[in-house]
C-alpha cells in the first residue's frame, strides 16, 4: 500500500519564529478607540504626506576640517510612525519613499546606501540631496576624481523629481560638476545645484592649455544660463521645453537665503562688447569676484523636458574623457568595486573609503525646515 502522504497545515502568517503568536505579528487592530482612525482616509492621507515632506534621511560624514570628519546620523525616530501599529504601516505602504529627502554628505555616502536596495524600491525615491565633492578614487597609483555624474551612473532606475546637489570648495570644480550633470546625467526631473558663493560663475579658468585634447578646454566658463540652456535643448529638443535658470542672493553669507524668493534676484551672463567666448573664461569677472558679492548665494535649477524618460538606464553609455568609475572596472556594482578597492587599499592610511566607526556617536541632523542645509566650515577656509 502506497504510503500517503500527510496534508501540510497551512502555515500561520502571524505565528513569531518559536512557533506561538505574537502580537507584533498578528492582524492589523482596527483600532477603533484611536481619533487618528475615526477621521477619513483623505484626512490620514493628508497627516501622513504633511509628515513624511517634513522629514529628512540623512548619512555621510561631514568636513570640519580636512581631518575633522563627523558621522552625520537622522534626527531619532524619524520614520518611527512607520512601527507604530500593523494598520499605519499598511495604509503609509511604500508611499513615505516617495515624499521623504535622502541626504548624503557625499557621493560615497549616496551610493553605499542606494545602490544597496533593490531597483523597484530605488524607483520609488523622488527626492535625494547629495554634496557635490568629488568622489577620489585610485587606480595605479592616479588619483582620479569622480563627479556626481558618474555616481549616478550607478543607481539605475533612479526617477527623482528633484535631485540637489551642494557644491564644493573649489571654484572650477564646481563648475565642471555642473557642466558634467547637465550634459550627461540622468534619473532626475529637476535640478537644483546649490553654491555658498557666486565664484563658480566668475573664475579665471587657470587650466594649462597645454593638456590639449578633450581637457583643454574641462574647465572653460561660458556665459549662463544660456551655455547649459544649449546642452539641455540639444539633449531633449527644444520642443520638450527645458529650462535652466540661475539666481543669486540678496544676503553675502546668509545660508539657505537663496531658496527664498523674496531673497534672490535672477542672474544672467553675456559677453561684453568685442569679447568672444574663448576669452569669456580665461577673464575673471570683477564684479561676480568683488568683495561683498562672491559671497552671495547661487541656485541654479535645471529642469529637463516635458514628456521624456528620464530614469537612469541600466547599462548607460560611459561618460567621456575617462571621467567614468565604470570604465576602470567594468561591469562591476557599486558594491563590487568598493570592495576591491578596500581590499587594494586596506593598509593606506590616505585611503578615503576608511569603514565608519559605528561606536562613536553621530551628530544629529537637526533642521527647522526639511529644506535646510548647513554649509560645513571647510568651504569658508581660506587656503582655496
Amino acid at each position: 500500500m502506497a504510503n500517503k502522504k500527510k496534508a501540510k497545515k497551512p502555515k500561520n502568517k502571524y505565528k513569531n519564529r518559536s512557533g506561538h503568536m505574537s502580537k507584533a505579528f498578528g492582524p492589523p487592530n482596527p483600532q477603533e478607540g484611536s481619533l487618528l482612525m475615526q477621521l477619513p482616509q483623505e484626512l490620514r492621507d493628508e497627516i501622513y504626506s504633511y509628515l513624511f515632506f517634513s522629514t529628512r534621511i540623512s548619512s555621510g560624514e561631514r568636513a570640519f576640517g580636512r581631518i575633522d570628519h563627523r558621522r552625520i546620523v537622522p534626527i531619532p525616530n524619524a520614520l518611527a510612525l512607520l512601527r507604530t501599529c500593523r494598520r499605519v504601516h499598511s495604509e503609509i505602504g511604500h508611499s513615505w519613499l516617495h515624499k521623504v529627502l535622502f541626504s548624503f554628505e557625499d557621493p560615497e555616502a549616496m551610493l553605499n546606501k542606494l545602490a544597496n536596495i533593490s531597483i523597484e524600491t530605488r524607483s520609488m525615491i523622488r527626492h535625494v540631496r547629495v554634496s557635490g565633492c568629488p568622489l577620489v578614487l585610485s587606480f595605479e597609483d592616479d588619483d582620479v576624481f569622480y563627479r556626481t555624474s558618474a555616481a549616478l551612473k550607478l543607481l539605475p532606475g533612479l526617477k527623482l523629481d528633484r535631485l540637489t546637489v551642494m557644491g564644493g570648495r573649489d571654484s572650477m570644480v564646481c563648475y565642471e560638476t555642473l557642466d558634467k550633470l547637465v550634459k550627461h546625467s540622468d534619473g532626475w526631473k529637476e535640478l537644483y545645484y546649490l553654491s555658498h558663493n557666486s565664484t563658480f560663475l566668475g573664475y579665471k579658468d587657470t587650466w594649462p592649455s597645454w593638456t590639449g585634447g578633450p581637457d583643454a578646454d574641462r574647465y572653460l566658463r561660458v556665459p549662463q544660463p544660456a551655455g547649459w540652456q544649449k546642452i539641455l535643448e540639444d539633449r531633449d529638443g527644444p520642443a520638450s521645453c527645458p529650462s535652466v535658470a540661475i539666481y543669486r542672493s540678496t544676503n553675502p553669507g546668509r545660508a539657505c537665503s537663496v531658496l527664498h524668493a523674496d531673497l534672490r534676484v535672477p542672474f544672467v551672463q553675456t559677453l561684453a562688447a568685442g569679447q568672444n567666448l574663448a576669452k569669456f573664461g580665461k577673464m575673471e569677472d570683477a564684479a561676480l569676484m568683488a568683495a561683498g558679492e562672491r559671497e552671495k548665494e547661487v541656485l541654479v535649477v535645471v529642469k529637463r523636458g516635458r514628456g521624456l524618460d528620464y530614469e537612469e538606464k541600466e547599462g548607460s553609455l560611459y561618460l567621456p574623457y575617462g571621467y567614468d568609475i565604470r570604465g576602470e572596472m567594468p561591469g562591476m556594482t557599486w558594491k563590487q568595486i568598493k570592495t576591491e578597492l578596500d581590499n587594494k587599499y586596506e593598509d593606506d592610511e590616505d585611503w578615503p573609503f576608511g569603514d565608519d566607526d559605528e561606536e562613536e556617536p553621530g551628530l544629529v541632523d537637526a533642521y527647522s525646515h526639511v529644506d535646510d542645509y548647513v554649509w560645513p566650515p571647510l568651504h569658508f577656509a581660506t587656503d582655496e
